[in-house]
Order: structure tokens, then C-alpha cells, then sequence
């Protein structure tokens, strides 16, 4: 029998199996995080290590910004989040995304 990970029996079911990893999320605002999910539940993700980034900053697209970070690594500056549900539009694990000019 495996050992449960921390904080899943108030984790929606879908995210269960993106605790501990490293995930992005998109929100409905000029902010994206990415960072390693500690938990989740109906009201809020928690992230450690995490790259809280403006996008209303100019620079970068959210995409262009999420496929630098799969080829450079996530650059943390922050050591815990929360990111409110209702904010959230996607949550997809790190290295599952599809880099440009890749099937």
C-alpha cells in the first residue's frame, strides 16, 4: 500500500496525482504561477518555489514565458503561494508542455 501524500483527502480528486509536482497555472488575470503544488482544495492551491509572474508587465506571452521555463527551469521568487480557485482558468504539469515546433 502506498503512503498518501500530504493534504490529498481535501484535494479535488483531478489533482491528486499533480501533488508534489511542478505545475502552471493560469489565471484569468496578467499573473501565472509556476511552482510545486503542496496542496489544493476548494478554495485555494498552494505552491512551493514558486514563479509568480505579471504578465501585465509587458516582455514575454504567458506561452512564450512557460516554454522559456521548460528550457531553463522554473526561477522561483517566491517560497510559497496560494492562488485563490476562482482565479484559476488551467492548471497543467510542467513537463507536459509541448515546447513550440514539437508534435
Amino acid at each position: 500500500m502506498s503512503t498518501p501524500k500530504p493534504h490529498a483527502d481535501r484535494t479535488p480528486e483531478a489533482l491528486r496525482p499533480l501533488l508534489g509536482s511542478t505545475v502552471v497555472v493560469d489565471t484569468d488575470a496578467s499573473f501565472i504561477y509556476l511552482g510545486v503544488l503542496e496542496r489544493a482544495d476548494a478554495d485555494f492551491l498552494v505552491l512551493n518555489n514558486v514563479d509568480v509572474h505579471d504578465m501585465g508587465k509587458g516582455g514575454l506571452s504567458k506561452e512564450a514565458y512557460i516554454h522559456e521555463s521548460t528550457k531553463i527551469g522554473v526561477r522561483p521568487n517566491r517560497n510559497r503561494a496560494w492562488v485563490r480557485m476562482d482565479r484559476v482558468l488551467s492548471i497543467s504539469p510542467l513537463d507536459e508542455v509541448k515546447t513550440f515546433g514539437t508534435a
